[in-house]
Formats: structure tokens, sequence, C-alpha cells
């Protein structure tokens, strides 16, 4: 975020078109990614896996369960509240994953991280949480077919659904409902037959 405030590129810091990303690609690949994404995201976007790996490493870890959930609640906060804070300055833009981006949706992933423990492992309330488990445990297939073949299944979905338009406007939802379905089914079976595709 710090390229983007200090050097705005000729369109404004966080503008979608010509923002200092923009300026970056365009001058080392020849072209700039759809969406407006950008490549130096890959900066910020490190700290949202660290996040992650840090939570790992503290819920793996010997300490009290009550001392996990209190470093959990103390961290979501302080994560919303310097994304939120950092967002006076520095606008909350995913496409540019800027670090008050950063810290806000780390905030949203922890709360639900904390939520997920008091329900199934405080609480004791397991079965509801099986369709997770199912992707949980394939969380490497389900991404990458996100991008591989998902394109493939919803056109497939769409030869049986005919994209559901026949429900009027909650067909765009109907129609990535049947899609998720389909792609859970996949990571089902990978369960059932005990194949986890790790890295």
């Amino acid at each position: 975020s710090a390229l983007f405030y200090f050097f705005p590129g000729p369109a404004g810091a966080f503008s979608r078109e010509g923002n200092i990303g923009q300026v970056i690609d365009r001058a080392l690949l020849g072209y700039n990614y759809p969406g407006y994404y950008v490549t130096i995201n890959f900066i910020s976007s490190t700290v949202t896996t660290l996040f992650g790996a840090w939570t790992g490493t503290l819920l793996r870890s010997p300490r009290p369960r009550a001392e996990k959930l209190k470093i959990l609640a103390a961290t979501t906060v302080a994560a919303f509240a310097s994304g939120m804070a950092l967002a006076q300055v520095i606008p909350n833009v995913k496409r540019l994953w800027t670090a008050s981006f950063t810290l806000y949706s780390a905030g949203w992933v922890l709360l639900m991280m904390l939520g997920f423990i008091l329900v199934i492992d405080v609480w004791g309330k397991r079965r509801w949480a099986f369709p997770l488990l199912v992707v949980g445990m394939n969380s490497v297939f389900i991404y990458s077919a996100g991008f591989l073949i998902k394109g493939s299944i919803n056109r497939w979905v769409s030869a049986f659904s005919g994209d559901f338009k026949f429900i009027g406007t909650l067909a765009p939802v109907a129609q990535s409902c049947a899609v998720m379905l389909v792609l859970w089914c996949f990571c089902y079976w990978l369960y059932k037959h005990k194949i986890f595709i790790k890295v």
C-alpha cells in the first residue's frame, strides 16, 4: 500500500486504471490483468496467508483453549479496528489488496474462526458442519477447481437448468448454488475415498 500511496501513478493512488501497480505491470509484463488486479498484490496478500499460518500455529499449540479464544478475540478486534482506522487513509480495495483490506478481511475470517470454535469445539455442535468438513479436507482441490473447471461445470449445469431463468431475479443465485453443489459432490467423492490433496 505504501507504493500506491507514495507513487500514485498518473490516474491517482488507488484508481482503477493507471495506479502504480498497473504502471509496473505494463512496464514489466507489457499488459494489465483483467479485473484491475496487479502483480504487486502478492506483497500484501502474503500477510493474509501469514494470518492463516499464525492462527493455525496458535490453534495447534498446547495453550489452554480459553487462552486461545482470548487471543483470537483480541486479534479479531485489533484487525477490525486497525483495518477501519487505516481505511481513513488507505481505502479498502480488494482488487489492489490494500493494507486496510488485508486487516479488515482478516478480522472477518478470525471472527468466523472464533465462531466455529465456540459452536463446534466448545458447545459440541458438530453434525451441521459436515458439509464444511468435506470441503475443508480438500481445500486445495476446491480452490483450484474454482479456477480450472468451474466454467465447464457452469456450462454443463446450464445445459440442464437453462440458467434457472424461470425463477426470475434469483436465477444467478440458483445457478451458482448448483455449480457449488457439483463441486461439493466432487469433494465428497474424494472424502469418501480418503483422497486428500495437500501441498
